[in-house]
């Protein structure tokens, strides 16, 4: 899957038995990954989605985490969405997941 984009929708078509797509924003090479995540999302019935480190004002460096969210609102998903994030520290772990939740708050609330 890492550098597939048609993996997923192929393997559900092959199946085609009750078989949906839980796409994972972390598991992608960077090549492949907004079009596999395109591609994946309209089969989705979850979505692990990944937001590795953060730096202090929120900046994801390991790929657009705005752009694989709006992704998955693009092809009407809409969730869940497993948040997967993590921080050795506590207090620096809470301030992460709320900036987070503002930052999705904000991308949703230009939804239509």
């Amino acid at each position: 899957m890492r550098g597939a984009p048609d993996s997923v929708p192929t393997l559900i078509d092959a199946v085609d038995r009750g078989l949906a797509a839980s796409p994972d924003t972390g598991s992608w090479d960077d090549d492949a990954r907004y079009e596999g995540l395109a591609r994946c999302f309209p089969l989705a019935v979850t979505c692990d989605y990944k937001a590795f480190v953060l730096s202090a004002d929120g900046e994801h460096t390991d790929y657009d985490l705005r752009r694989c969210w709006q992704l998955g609102r693009d092809t009407g998903f809409r969730g869940p969405w497993c948040f997967e994030h993590w921080n050795e520290s506590l207090p620096d772990l809470l301030r992460e997941l709320r900036m987070l939740k503002d930052m999705i708050g904000s991308w949703s609330a230009t939804d239509e």
